[in-house]
């Protein structure tokens, strides 16, 4: 049985038709599914009990260290994710490949650099002693033989077992995890807390304690910087977050992000 030629060319082009359309699906799911593959994305680990750097409120991350990279992202090209955990876990999921950095008021030393490599400098943070607002306590030697608190884990924990070291407090070090330490010297089991400047400052405000700054010279000061695992694919990633870290270093906005934060000026180094 013959088709008749009108037939024929409405058959012919229904298929030409049809095979175009399929192709066109399948020429852009691929095209989707390649910019999926392609999209650069950054897992930033972080503690959100760590106000103001980072914490969580109205069941949202807030703080100085989700604005810098929300920043960061969008000047690198990259989708930011954050990962939470308690701070002491944050350094093992970064050895183990779960996350890219680490963004809370990480400090680098001699042993890190030799593990990790890190950014350039986005903050500088200087460290003091918390006392009671009615502490007659003036110099570090007034510290001898007292009970001082600090962050497990962390560069204060380090620092105030040097400190206690080099000038012979013989201090009772009490360490704490993800349980704010304030409240204690507030009420009198601590004598002391070893806190960053900043830290210690804005929660003292916030929570309206009583307590104050030590007005000593403690000569503890670290540099903050964002650690990437020692391989090769971290390299690309560095050098992208560095551009970002420097223009927002020219453009004042690492200024802004502390002021707003913090109340005073971080992001340059004390002379």
């Amino acid at each position: 049985m013959r088709l008749n030629s009108k037939r024929l060319i409405t058959l012919v082009s229904a298929l030409m038709i049809g095979a175009s359309l399929f192709s066109g699906c399948s020429a852009k799911e691929t095209a989707d599914t390649n910019a999926k593959v392609t999209e650069k994305s950054l897992k930033v680990g972080v503690s959100v009990e760590y106000y103001p750097w980072c914490f969580k409120q109205d069941d949202k991350l807030q703080g100085f260290e989700v604005d810098v990279w929300n920043e960061i992202g969008k000047r690198a090209g990259y989708k930011v994710e954050f990962q939470a955990s308690k701070f002491s876990g944050l350094f093992g999921m970064l050895d183990a490949g779960q996350i890219d950095t680490v963004a809370h008021q990480i400090s680098t030393n001699e042993e890190r650099r030799k593990k990790y490599d890190f950014t350039e400098t986005y903050a500088y943070s200087n460290y003091q002693f918390v006392l009671p607002k009615d502490s007659n306590l003036t110099k570090i030697e007034d510290l001898k033989g007292k009970k001082v608190g600090c962050v497990l884990g962390g560069n204060g924990e380090k620092t105030i077992r040097q400190l206690n070291e080099e000038k012979s407090l013989g201090l009772d070090i009490v360490t704490y995890d993800g349980t704010p330490m304030e409240k204690d010297i507030e009420i009198g089991r601590l004598d002391a807390g070893w806190l960053s400047e900043v830290k210690a400052k804005t929660t003292i405000e916030k929570g309206n304690l009583q307590l104050k700054l030590a007005n000593t010279t403690t000569g503890v000061y670290e540099i903050n910087q964002y650690p990437f695992r020692k391989e090769e694919q971290s390299k690309p990633k560095i050098e992208d977050v560095n551009r970002a870290i420097k223009s927002m270093h020219e453009d004042g906005t690492f200024t802004k992000l502390s002021q707003q934060w913090f109340g005073l000026d971080t992001t340059k180094e004390k002379k």
